[in-house]
C-alpha cells in the first residue's frame, strides 16, 4: 500500500465554497413563463445542523437525513418518520448508506452504523473529525477525515482495515466531499490540491492518480483548488470538478483524461444522457457536452446567489440557492422552467432525485420533498 507521509499538522482555515464577495448583492431571479410546476409533497424537520453541510441520502425505500446530533429516516413517498437516532457527538460528515444500512461520521472521529431497524450495530473511532458521507463498498465502509486521510473499516464489525494519506494543505474548503465506486468496487476520491485517485477498496493500494486541476496563484487562498462534491461515474468515465480550477472527465479504468474545462465549481456535477452540468462559484449554471466538454449553454441569472450543485430529473436541471429557492431549468437551453420556495434558508448541497421526486435539505434543518407536475 502506498502511503503519503505528511509533516506536522497545519491548522486549516475552513472556507465555505461559493461565498459571495463582500458587498455583492444577490441577483433577483427573473420572471419567466412556467413550463412545469414543483409541488411540495411533504416536509419534516431534521433538527438544527449547527452550521454543518449535510445532505439527505436514500437507504432502501427510505430517505434519511441528519441534524447536528441525530439521524432520522422517513418513508420517501409519504414522509412518515420511521425512526430517529440520537448520537453523542456532533455529526460532521453527513449520512452515507449501503442497502438499508446507514452510516454517519462525527467531529470527534466516531463512525456509527445503524441497521435497517434503526438500531446501532457498531461504533468505531478514526481519531479525527470525519468529513463527507461514509461509503459502503463490498465488505468495507470508507470514511474520510479532516486531514484528507481515507480509512477502511470492516462493514460487519467496524474494525480498522487500512488507511491512506495524501499531503495536507494549509487551506481547505469547508465542504463535505463524497466518494464514488469505480470498476471492480474500487474507490474514486477527490482531494485538496486538485488531486483525484482510484484506490483498491480491499487493500487501499493506489490504482491511478490524476490532477483534476493544478493549483496556481500568489498565495494559499489563490492556490486553493480542492475537488468538490462527489465524483460521478458514467459508464466507462468518471467526472469531477474543483474550486478555482477545472471540471474534467477521465477514463475510469486508466485515469487518462478525456477532456478538461476551466471553471470554479461548487458541489457535485449533474448529468443526463449527453450533457454534464456545473454550478460555479459566481452563480452560473453551465451545460457541457458529455463526450467533449464543449460549452452548450450558460445561465447567468443566479449571480451571487450561492447556488448548490445541480441535479437532474428528466429534461430538468435543478439547483437550490441562498434564499431557499429551488429552480428548474430546461436542460435543452438553460431557460427557467419552474420554481418553488422552502424556508428561506440556504440550500448548500445538491438536490437529491429519487424516482419522480426531488428532495432538498435547508440550512435550518428542514427536509422537503417535491413532485413535478408537467400538466400545466
Amino acid at each position: 500500500m502506498k502511503i503519503f507521509i505528511t509533516g506536522l499538522a497545519v491548522s486549516s482555515l475552513l472556507l465555505a465554497a461559493g461565498c459571495a464577495a463582500p458587498g455583492r448583492e444577490p441577483l433577483d431571479l427573473p420572471k419567466f413563463e412556467r413550463k412545469v410546476s414543483l409541488q411540495k409533497n411533504w416536509n419534516n424537520s431534521l433538527g438544527d445542523p449547527r452550521g454543518g453541510i449535510l445532505s439527505p441520502i436514500v437507504a432502501g425505500d427510505r430517505i434519511c437525513g441528519a441534524s447536528a446530533r441525530s439521524i432520522s429516516c422517513f418513508n420517501w413517498d409519504t414522509g412518515r418518520e420511521l425512526f430517529e437516532i440520537e448520537v453523542e457527538q456532533q455529526i460532521s460528515g453527513g449520512v452515507g448508506a449501503g442497502g438499508e444500512e446507514v452510516f454517519v461520521g462525527g467531529e470527534d472521529g466516531e463512525v456509527t452504523l445503524i441497521d435497517a431497524g434503526g438500531s446501532v450495530r457498531w461504533e468505531s473511532n478514526v481519531l479525527n473529525s470525519v468529513t463527507g458521507p461514509p461509503l459502503a463498498v463490498g465488505g468495507s465502509v470508507i470514511v474520510r477525515d479532516v486531514q484528507g486521510r481515507l480509512i477502511a473499516l470492516d462493514r460487519e464489525t467496524g474494525d480498522f482495515i487500512w488507511d491512506f494519506q495524501v499531503p495536507s494543505q494549509s487551506l481547505i474548503l469547508r465542504s463535505n466531499p463524497g466518494l464514488a465506486v469505480g470498476v471492480r468496487e474500487s474507490i474514486v476520491a477527490g482531494f485538496h490540491g486538485g488531486i483525484a485517485m482510484n484506490l483498491d477498496s480491499v487493500t487501499g493500494e493506489e490504482l491511478w492518480a490524476v490532477n483534476v486541476s493544478i493549483p496556481s496563484g500568489d498565495n494559499d487562498l489563490e492556490r486553493m483548488a480542492d475537488v468538490v462534491g462527489t465524483p460521478i461515474v458514467l459508464e466507462d468515465a468518471v467526472c469531477m470538478a474543483t474550486f478555482q480550477g477545472r471540471a474534467a472527465c477521465f477514463d475510469l479504468e486508466t485515469g487518462r483524461q478525456n477532456w478538461s474545462v476551466k471553471v470554479s465549481a461548487v458541489g457535485s456535477l449533474g448529468f443526463d444522457s449527453d450533457k454534464i452540468f456545473v454550478s460555479d462559484s459566481v452563480g452560473h449554471v453551465l451545460a457541457l457536452n458529455r463526450k467533449t466538454g464543449a460549452l452548450l449553454w450558460r445561465n447567468e441569472s443566479f449571480l451571487y446567489r450561492n447556488i448548490s450543485g445541480p441535479a437532474t430529473l428528466g429534461r430538468w436541471v435543478i439547483v437550490g440557492d441562498l434564499k431557499g429557492v429551488v429552480s428548474l431549468l430546461d436542460s435543452t437551453d438553460g431557460s427557467f422552467a419552474g420554481r418553488a420556495k422552502t424556508d428561506g434558508s440556504p440550500i448548500l448541497t445538491n438536490p437529491l432525485v429519487i424516482g419522480d421526486k426531488v428532495f432538498v435539505q435547508t440550512s435550518e434543518g428542514n427536509l422537503y420533498a417535491f413532485g413535478i407536475d408537467q400538466d400545466l
